[in-house]
C-alpha cells in the first residue's frame, strides 16, 4: 500500500511502501511509536497519522511539523495514509507527495515553545 512519509528528522517528504500483511506493526515502525491516532484529515479519502503518546515522550531535541488548515504541531513523524470513506479500511493514499510537501512545514522545539 501506498503511502506518504513526513520524516521530521532529515525535514524530508516522501512515498513509502506499507506492508499489506503488516499495516499496523509497520505504521508503527514507519513512526517510530508504539500507538497511533488521526492527526489531520486532508480530505475525506487522506490522513495523517501520528504518535499518540509524542506529548509523553516530548523533550528539548523533539521535532515537530505542522500541516496547513491543521489545529496544532504533532510531535514526531506522519505517515498519510488513504481511506476508503464507505469501510473505513485503510488504502493506497490519494493525495500526491507534492501537494503534501507544500503544505507541510517543519519546526523545532524552541520555534514550538515561542509560539505558546
Amino acid at each position: 500500500m501506498r503511502a506518504i512519509l513526513i520524516n521530521v528528522t532529515d525535514e524530508t517528504v516522501r512515498n513509502v511502501e506499507i506492508d499489506n500483511n503488516n499495516v499496523l506493526k509497520d505504521w508503527y515502525k514507519k513512526l517510530g511509536c508504539q500507538m497511533v491516532q488521526v492527526g489531520h484529515y486532508f480530505n475525506e479519502k487522506d490522513s495523517i497519522m501520528v504518535d499518540e503518546e509524542g506529548l509523553f515522550t516530548m523533550n528539548d531535541d523533539s521535532k515537530f511539523f505542522s500541516v496547513e488548515g491543521g489545529h496544532q504541531p504533532f510531535i514526531g513523524n506522519g505517515l498519510v495514509v488513504g481511506v476508503n470513506p464507505m469501510t473505513g479500511e485503510s488504502t493506497d493514499v490519494h493525495i500526491s507527495c507534492e501537494e503534501v510537501r507544500a503544505k507541510v512545514k517543519f519546526h523545532t522545539m524552541n520555534e514550538i515553545s515561542r509560539l505558546v
